[in-house]
């Protein structure tokens, strides 16, 4: 008895190996891939008044500053120069590039002037991105982000 008992067992382990499932497989299958950013392009309007030194009709734009990552040393930037952490350059949505703005720490007063010459930050609620330099001049890297204010030179 114990002997058909052991068989019956054995034999019954071997079939339901061999059955198959009706139940399909509800797993999602999605393949990685890499966000894509569309940027639109950006239209401009030449002016013929140019600012070499701010004046009591500039405008003065308050928002957050950022910096690049050291990732982005040694490439393209949108205008197509080559991008250097020790150059006082920036990245701006709509500023035409070659523009030289003056960034002023709002918490110490400090100021650098740079040139546009890249499109960004795309990162909601931050209006420029200074290169390394720049934003050591006007504060500590540390932090981040800084508030600032925006004047347009030329």
């Amino acid at each position: 008895m114990i002997r058909n008992w052991g068989l019956s067992s054995v034999l019954l382990i071997i079939v339901s190996g061999c059955a198959t499932s009706d139940i399909p497989d509800k797993t999602a299958k999605v393949e990685p891939q890499r966000p894509v950013l569309i940027v639109k392009p950006v239209e401009y309007k030449k002016e013929v008044t140019q600012i070499s030194a701010p004046t009591s009709s500039s405008k003065v734009i308050y928002g957050k500053a950022s910096f690049y990552a050291n990732m982005f040393q040694g490439r393209k930037t949108a205008n197509g120069q080559i991008f250097d952490q020790g150059k006082l350059t920036a990245a701006h949505r709509t500023l035409p590039f070659g523009t030289r703005v003056k960034v002023t720490n709002t918490s110490n007063h400090k100021s650098v002037i740079v040139t546009i010459n890249d499109r960004g930050p795309f990162i909601r609620g931050r209006m420029i991105d200074l290169s390394s330099s720049a934003f050591k001049a006007i504060g500590n890297p540390r932090t981040g982000v800084l508030n600032v204010t925006m004047e347009i030179l030329k």
